[in-house]
């Protein structure tokens, strides 16, 4: 069966479908040779041939700006698809953070508690470490402190009267003692003076004896000396006369006399001895008594030197423990914070050992944010990744915001009241402050966290939709 031949002049399907394929390589054409123009010449397309000779030349001429305007045109795509392809931007993971304290809360107490003297802050106030919060009333401790440093001072010019009678040296008191209690300073140098009479005077009456002994020891030695020789002479004289008893030249009596003369004068001589050995013990002994009462009133002064240091040791120790007492009356910052709380507010109030007074929400030149971060993006977070901080308070276009770092990541999410859930990231700032004036960041302000996760391009970027849309096209049931 032979297929009918379609009618001249007849429209049918087939004409209209080459038609514009014919006018599109046609229009092809034209523009491949409008862009060459210089290396052929241009001759218009089929069916679009001038009406006459001028007006092809009009056309002619206008197909130079025509070409320079395609070529700008691609440049300008060229450059703009080039740096779509190589400009890097920022990716971020964003979340809502708020400040914390990045330390517990400090609770400052009152150790030995007292009646409040003078406050000096008050809630919401800014406080620097060491500054004065409140004083106690340190009158009771000033009162202690002043008897033990009294007391004090005074076994120090005692300690010094005690070391000079046991070394034997002059008394000198400590110069604090004589610019603070010049009293005590006279009270023990006449001690030491009289003591020091005492044992002149035990010493002077010693000597005396030693003196006395001494002198009666030359007398017994010179009696004994002069026995000594009578005692020679008579025994030898008796010796000669002996003999001469015999022959009647002496009587008996003569004998009996010069025998009676030998044992006087050697008996005197004996008792001299006898007497020079006592008087010589007697000597040592004053000179030994001499020597017991330097001895006894030196061991004296060291022994009751020894008790004067431990007591002075005691006096030192609580003499520190006191001033601390004094010092804690003034009730200081331990950190660099803001007052929360004032438990403490009433002037002339007893405050109890112990007590809580004050309660101070620490603010370190760094800053704590607690920042929630979506399910979906906690993949991409890690620690010690950059963020940006912007604070609501303050506008990011005129303040800027504060640099930091991802320090932790919580390990499971958390449920708000509204069921939604989300994962705690914990971001460090290096500063506290906002902008060149320093604005002031607390507690409780609420910012606009950027965690940079990445880099990519502005073409990875437009690309995105559609190779998600190619990933998720012509899936559904």
């Amino acid at each position: 069966m032979t297929r009918p031949a379609a009618m001249p002049g007849r429209f049918t399907a087939g004409h209209l479908l080459r038609a514009p394929a014919r006018f599109f390589v046609a229009s092809l054409a034209f523009l491949s040779d409008l862009l060459l123009e210089g290396r052929k010449r241009v001759h218009p397309p089929p069916g679009l041939a001038p009406a006459s000779g001028p007006e092809w030349t009009l056309h002619h001429g206008g197909a130079r700006g025509a070409r320079l305007l395609v070529w700008c045109s691609l440049a300008a795509a060229a450059a703009l698809l080039a740096w779509a392809a190589l400009s890097p931007i920022d990716e971020v993971v964003r979340g809502e953070g708020k400040v914390v304290p990045s330390r517990q809360v400090q609770i400052v107490q009152s150790l030995d508690g007292g009646v409040v003297k003078e406050i000096l802050v008050q809630p919401g106030q800014a406080v620097e470490p060491g500054q004065i919060l409140l004083k106690i009333d340190p009158t009771r401790f000033n009162s202690s402190l002043g008897e033990n440093n009294a007391e004090y001072l005074s076994l120090l010019a005692k300690a010094a009267r005690l070391r000079a009678l046991a070394t034997g040296q002059p008394f000198q008191a400590p110069e604090e003692v004589i610019a603070q209690l010049p009293v005590a300073v006279e009270a023990e140098r006449n001690a030491w003076i009289q003591r020091t009479n005492e044992l002149n005077a035990t010493v002077s009456v010693a000597r005396e004896q030693v003196k006395q002994r001494q002198e009666e020891l030359r007398e017994t030695q010179a009696r004994r000396d002069q026995a000594a020789t009578t005692c020679s002479l008579t025994s030898r004289e008796l010796t000669v006369t002996r003999p001469l008893l015999k022959s009647g030249a002496v009587s008996e009596v003569d004998l009996l006399r010069l025998q009676r003369d030998v044992a006087k004068s050697c008996g005197e001589q004996k008792a001299a001895e006898a007497q020079i050995d006592r008087i010589e013990a007697s000597i040592k002994e004053a000179m030994s008594k001499t020597e017991e009462a330097e001895l006894n009133i030196r061991n004296q002064a060291r022994s009751e030197l020894s008790d004067t240091t431990t007591k002075l040791r005691t006096l030192s120790e609580g003499k520190l423990a006191l001033a601390d007492k004094v010092k804690l009356a003034e009730i200081r910052s331990p950190v660099r914070g803001t007052v929360k709380t004032l438990l403490a507010n009433t002037v002339g109030g007893v405050v109890q050992p112990g007590k809580d007074i004050v309660e101070i929400v620490p603010t370190d030149d760094s800053l704590l944010l607690e920042v929630r971060v979506l399910p979906r993006d906690i993949g991409f977070l890690h620690a010690q990744q950059k963020a940006e901080v912007k604070f609501t308070a303050y506008d990011y276009a005129i303040y800027g915001g504060l640099e930091g770092v991802v320090e932790q990541i919580g390990a499971d999410t958390i449920t708000d009241e509204r069921g939604n859930s989300f994962y705690i990231v914990r971001v460090r700032t290096a500063r506290s402050s906002v902008g060149e004036k320093h604005l002031p960041i607390i507690p409780g302000m609420v910012a606009e966290v950027h965690i940079l996760t990445g880099k990519r391009t502005v073409m990875q970027y437009l690309l995105k939709p559609i190779l998600r849309a190619k990933e998720n096209a012509f899936t559904e049931r």
